[in-house]
This record gives C-alpha cells, structure tokens and sequence, in this order.
C-alpha cells in the first residue's frame, strides 16, 4: 500500500482501515519506520518482528549507541489508552530483556542491547507506535515505571518511553510533506534557576518556553559542522558563508563572551515536545529543529571547533515552540514566527517559501527526471550546474516564458513572485504539481524551460561584439521565443513519452539547432534598440518585447529545424 501521499491522520487511518487488522499494523510500522529512519521496504522487513513469541518487539533498529524498539498498535476507530493496556505489553520487552528472549528475529539486536546496560552513554526508546490517543499522564506514568525498573536492575543506560499516539501521527505526516527529515531525537540544555518561562496558551494551541543558556551546550550537540545541516530541516536558508554578520558573531563569541548575550537576538526551534526536568535542572527537547540561527550555529562551531572545543561563557537567548498540526495553518503561522522574529539575516519571499509543500514535492519530481532542486537560499551550488536548478532561478525563466514577458526578465524583480501570491502561484501551481506524471506535467515544461536557458547561456562568447554587449538583456527575449516555439512544436509533432522527451533535450542534434537558431535571433534583439534610447531602459519596456515579436516572424523555419532534429533522434532510437 502506497502511503507516501497520506494527506492527514484521518486518510492514514482510512487507507489503513482497508486492509486486516495485522497487516495494517505492519504498514503503520512501515511507514513511521521510513519517516523516522528513512528506510525502504527491503530493510524494514529484516527489522520487522511482529508476530507470535515476538517479546513485545514488533520492530527493531539501532543508531550508533541508540536503540530502539517498537510496539505498534492499530485501530481503525481510535480511543484513549489507559496505562495498564502499556504496562501488560511492556512486561514482555522486560522479560525479553532480562530473562529468555522468544524473539529469535531480534537475538543480535536484544544481545547487544544487553551489552550496553552498563553504558552511560547508550540509549534505548521504547517506541509505542499508536492511532489511539495516549495522554501525557499515562506516558508519564510508564516512564516511571521504566525508571523503577531500571533501577532495579542496576542498568545504567538511559531508557525513554516515546507514545507516537493519533495526534503526533499527524505532526509526522506533515513533517513529511514538507520535507523535515530527518529527525534529530532527543536533546537537552542545562538550566539556571530562575532564568526561564514558560506559556501555554488555548487560543493557539502553541506551547512555549522562553530561557536562557550557555551557547556552548548546544555546540555540543553536535560532532561535525554537517551534523548541524540535520537540525536546519525547517529552517528556510542554508548557511550563506562568512558574512560580515557572521564573522562579527564570531568575534563576539571568542573575544567578548560575557557581551555575547546583549548583541544577539537568540535562536528559535520549534520541537515535537519538550519538558523540564527539576530534577536535573535540565530542558529535555524531543527532535528539536532550529528555524531562526541556523547561521549563528554554523558560525559559532567553527569557532567552538577551531578552538578546541573550550569553555565559553557566552550565553543566548532561547525560544522553544511546540506548535498544533493541521498543516496549511501551521504552515503559516510557523512562517509568520520564522519572518518575525529572524532580523540579523535579511529574509526574502522567497526564503519563505523554501518549505512549501508544493516546492519540496518539485525537489522529488525534478529527482525523478535527473535535475536536483535547490529550494534554499546558499553560499554555494553542489554537483553539476547544468543540473541543478536554483527556486528562484526558474522562477523567474518559467515566469517570463508562460506570459511572454521578457522585459520582466531584465528588470529582473525575483522577489515579486514569491511575495505576490497571485504570481507565484501561476509560476507553481499546487495542482499541477501535484498530479501524476504524464507527457504534459508541468515539471517537462520547468525542465524544457531549464534546458534552454542553459543552452543559450553558454553561447555569449561565440557570438558577435554587438550581441555580445546586449546579452544580458537580449537572453531573456530569446529565451521566451524559444521556449514557446519548442513547446507549440512538442504538441504538434512528438509522439513519445515524457522520458523519451527529457532525452530528446538532452541530444546533441537538439542543443546544435537551438544554438543555430539563437544566432538569428540575437541578431534580431540586437538591431531592434532605438538609436535614441539606452538599451537597458528599453529592453524593460513591453515596447521591446512587441518590437521583437513583430520582427522575429513565425516558427516555420525553426519547425522545419526540430523535425529534421526529431529524424536523426528517431534514427539514434532505431539503432539502439
């Protein structure tokens, strides 16, 4: 069963509801599984436990020293669970644990789980995996009885129980849509007394807390600076470099710790939960996920790094929220608060818009036809540029060519689309991107549009001095007439499939016609500029865009070009 595209709980429980009882529970375990540890069918089913003598483990992984074990528990009509309904399933993973393991599947895992007891360092989740309702008083009850039961046999590594109930189920499914993998488990911060408060409020459903703490602490969440890029899922840019800002908070860190804390504006995260331990003094935070200082971060461990790890005084603002789940409207509100409360890096539209559903869903599609997607804003582009294709790049391509306003391309006002909604969503059109693949999907369009303006970017030094000069303002005109010739052509004369078209931009014969072609209308652009008028100020004219509608003709002699083309790609495909 497909549950990749699971729109909300109550469609994950209906997909569900459709199968039997057992099998259900195992494609409910399937997919927390790969939301959680992004883990295809093959290695689900060697870590797939469930069935008789199992000992209470259903499922079963391990990262590094973390170790976990799931107990899932379906229901198609969801009620709330009362703590002895746990406590009598949870006897089994204890008698797994220390008495004979039933469970021959998991003999390797529980083996090695028993040689960590002594571990400080090593952890064991007991994941109780549920469509019912567990409330806090009940988990906080069974996490107790864990602790007892520790105790009691003098194990030493820590032991969480974590219920993923009906109502996390829904954070997961949005987590996924909107790309927040993966997950960064748990993490805590020592706490002062008195220097933190916390805000509940009903109107909102958002739970809050506001406190202060050491920066070094949440250095030492991390081993390596890429090990941050796992804690910046929800955050809308990655890290833009050494900024002036950036190196300024270095500074800060390394030469004025004790002035750190009034020169800075904080870090915000947003967290699946998070509580406060008395007892330790301690603010424990379940897969915490920074969204405003994921460039302090970065700056500062390369500092903190480059330093030896040593202590630093410098202490930081803290804002923690746990947000309600019902997608659109967390969605907003989440980037109401990032655009808010980030000031130290300016925030663009398009920033904003990084975390879309409908942008993280292009990254999947673009994946799909060989074209990685950059969705966030970056100091550097990784792999072959060609290929990799920047939000905001195509947008402003795509924008030009769909309304055939090149003139809008040389006044170049990027932000405008993402900020206008009306704009931005005719450049990405949720329903267009969310259909199936076929011949006419949108992504072929973004693509065709993609290839051309890379082909035509690549010829400024070959063409004359004249055209050359007036490149950055003519590329735009031939761009939009190119890209409409080549679609009108598509739908007229090729017969194939959409792969068989991302092949056929890729051919030589295709990029050579383009190229040919291009000169003509360079020339074109060229000659249409008043001698009267500064080229810049008319190519942003929609003057300039009738002028060289009028004189670069029809596309008679560029659909002869693309049929001769489509022969020798047709030839190629015989041979083959």
């Amino acid at each position: 069963m497909d549950l990749e595209n699971v729109t909300n709980v109550s469609d994950l429980i209906n997909k569900l509801s459709q199968l039997e009882n057992k099998e259900a529970t195992k494609e409910l375990t399937r997919y927390y599984a790969n939301a959680r540890f992004k883990m295809g069918t093959e290695y689900f089913e060697v870590y797939f436990t469930d069935g008789p003598n199992d000992g209470g483990v259903d499922f079963y992984y391990n990262e590094d020293n973390t170790f976990f074990i799931f107990q899932t528990k379906y229901s198609a009509n969801p009620k709330r669970v009362n703590s002895s309904e746990i406590l009598d399933e949870l006897r089994k993973i204890k008698n797994a644990l220390t008495n004979e393991n039933p469970n021959k599947k998991a003999e390797s895992f529980i083996n090695s789980l028993k040689r960590e007891t002594g571990n400080k360092n090593a952890v064991l989740e007991i994941i109780w995996l549920t469509t019912n309702i567990v409330e806090q008083s009940v988990r906080d009850e069974i996490q107790k009885d864990l602790e007892s039961w520790k105790e009691n046999n003098g194990w030493i590594l820590e032991i969480d129980f974590i219920a993923i109930d009906k109502r996390d189920l829904e954070r997961v499914i949005y987590d996924v849509k909107h790309g927040y993998i993966p997950y960064t488990g748990k993490r805590t911060l020592k706490l002062e007394e008195g220097q933190w408060i916390g805000i509940s409020s009903d109107e909102t459903g958002i739970h809050s807390i506001v406190c202060i703490v050491n920066v070094n602490d949440i250095l030492k969440w991390f081993s390596s600076i890429e090990e941050i890029d796992k804690f910046l899922q929800k955050n809308v840019r990655d890290f833009l470099g050494e900024t002036r800002i950036n190196k300024a908070i270095q500074r800060s860190y390394l030469e004025a710790p004790a002035w750190f804390w009034y020169k800075h504006n904080g870090i915000i995260i947003f967290a699946d939960n998070f509580f406060i331990d008395k007892a330790k003094n301690e603010l424990v935070l379940r897969n915490p996920q920074v969204v405003n200082g994921g460039q302090t971060l970065k700056a500062l461990f390369s500092a903190f790094d480059k330093h030896n790890r040593i202590d630093n005084s410098a202490k930081i603002l803290l804002r923690i929220y746990k947000l309600p789940y019902d997608d659109t409207t967390t969605y907003k509100r989440s980037i109401e608060i990032i655009s808010a409360l980030n000031s130290q890096n300016k925030i663009n539209p398009s920033d904003l818009k990084s975390t879309d559903p409908r942008q993280v869903r292009l990254g999947e599609l673009f994946k799909m036809v060989g074209y990685t997607y950059i969705r966030k804003r970056s100091n550097e582009v990784t792999g072959n540029r060609f290929t990799s294709i920047k939000m905001r790049d195509l947008a402003l391509r795509y924008y030009v060519c769909k309304r055939n306003v090149p003139h809008e391309g040389v006044s170049g006002k990027v932000e405008e689309l993402f900020e206008e909604e009306s704009k931005y969503n005719e450049i990405f059109d949720e329903n267009a991107i969310n259909k199936e693949m076929f011949n006419d999907h949108i992504i072929i369009r973004y693509v065709t549009c993609w290839r051309i303006d890379q082909i035509i970017k690549n010829m400024k030094k070959e063409l004359p001095k004249r055209d050359r000069e007036l490149f950055n303002y003519t590329k735009w005109f031939v761009l939009v007439d190119i890209y409409n010739k080549v679609m009108e052509w598509k739908q007229k004369k090729f017969n194939f499939g959409w792969r068989t078209w991302i092949d056929f931009l890729q051919d030589p014969y295709f990029e050579s016609a383009i190229r040919e072609y291009s000169r003509y209308a360079f020339r074109v652009g060229s000659e249409i500029v008043p001698l009267s008028q500064e080229p810049r100020s008319f190519f942003k004219t929609k003057e300039a865009t009738n002028r060289f509608n009028k004189r670069i003709g029809g596309g008679k002699n560029f659909e002869v070009r693309m049929n001769k083309v489509l022969n020798w790609f047709q030839r190629g495909m015989d041979v083959e």
